[in-house]
């Protein structure tokens, strides 16, 4: 039998291909429709982690899918082997993928020793300063971090590597990076390409473009598991009422719809010292409740205003932050554990002070 022929009627233990996912065939129960005849309610249990695990469909209306049988072997007369090389190429990435089990099921608290897999596995050369918010996030039980490094010293690099780590230790699986429109692409290429991790850019043309394909019912922020997306996109009055219907979860449920909120040039987002805050900031406040985790970055999270910083820390953790125009020491305190920040002046003086071997 053709592993690739598609089987028309479900059956359960099946393996299926459905909106381009993988998925096992937990139940099927056949229905009589007066318009259609026949049709078939069937439970899909999906194999990957980009999406829900569970979903209940009716078979024929779907549009592109297959069924596999559990036994079909591929049709292996039909090609030749793998050649020495590239056998032994697949052998080390399987391997190299084998390196990355189960990290951080135990206790968090001893992060300083702690194993860090992000680091190993990103496509980029880390400096050492770059480390540093790594393990103070991994400590959080609840990850509310500000990077706040100067401009050109890698804050991106820096939440990938805290992101990619997220995952790896299986804590996270919805991710939303907002960001100025003029960097989604870079911050999608940058993901790719560095940390191997795949986001959708969602815009007006995007969400068109899935609506046509899935039906006008379809809602991106509820299809896609990772977004990147453009903070004046997503505080459109519409756009907004699309993300919250997306957030609504079932009364009593204690499991948050996000789990990790990257804001990007944050300071566009700071509420304001006098008068009615900024669209962009009512948005970021409607927002932020669905999120068990944030990462807010910025190289200017300060405008002179401390009522301005002290509500952004609020967006950001309003646990331990309230909006005020006066710090006390205990909120001081509370700030050296929230935000990271250093200069380029202070890595210059470490590169000086403790120079790096030329077969480093």
């Amino acid at each position: 039998m053709d592993v690739h022929k598609p089987i028309q009627i479900p059956r359960e233990g099946m393996l299926a291909s459905v909106r381009n996912r993988r998925a096992l065939v937990a139940d099927v129960s056949p229905y009589c429709s007066e318009g259609e005849g026949q049709i078939h309610w069937v439970r899909l249990e999906y194999m990957d982690a980009d999406g829900s695990d569970v979903d209940d469909l009716i078979w024929e209306r779907e549009v592109s899918c297959s069924l596999l049988e559990p036994t079909a072997l591929p049709p292996v007369e039909r090609s030749g082997p793998m050649s020495g090389h590239e056998f032994d190429a697949l052998q080390r990435a399987t391997r190299w993928a084998a390196l990355s089990p189960c990290l951080g099921l135990g206790d968090n608290s001893n992060a300083s020793i702690a194993i860090f897999a992000s680091p190993c596995f990103g496509a980029m050369q880390v400096e050492d300063f770059q480390l540093v918010p790594l393990p103070k996030a991994v400590r959080m039980p609840r990850i509310s971090l500000m990077l706040a490094d100067d401009v050109g010293l890698g804050k991106t690099v820096e939440a990938g590597l805290i992101l990619s780590e997220l995952l790896l230790r299986r804590r996270i699986r919805r991710v939303l990076i907002l960001c100025p429109a003029a960097l989604r692409k870079q911050w999608q290429q940058e993901m790719q390409d560095k940390f191997a991790l795949s986001f959708d850019v969602i815009d007006r043309s995007q969400t068109h473009a899935l609506q046509k394909r899935l039906g006008l019912d379809a809602n991106p922020w509820r299809t896609f598991p990772r977004i990147v997306t453009s903070y004046h996109y997503l505080r459109q009055p519409d756009v907004l009422e699309q993300f919250r219907s997306a957030c609504q979860q079932p009364e009593g449920t204690a499991q948050l719809p996000w789990d990790l909120l990257i804001v990007d040039e944050a300071h566009n987002l700071m509420p304001s010292n006098f008068g009615e805050d900024s669209d962009l900031s009512k948005m970021l406040r409607a927002i932020a409740p669905w999120f068990e985790h944030k990462l807010f970055l910025s190289a200017t999270p300060h405008n002179g205003h401390t009522r301005c910083f002290s509500g952004l820390l609020e967006q950001l953790d309003p646990v331990r932050f309230t909006q005020t125009s006066d710090f006390t020491p205990a909120m001081r305190q509370r700030i050296q554990e929230v935000v990271v920040r250093r200069l380029k002046r202070e890595i210059n003086a470490l590169d000086e002070h403790y120079p790096t071997s030329p077969n480093h």
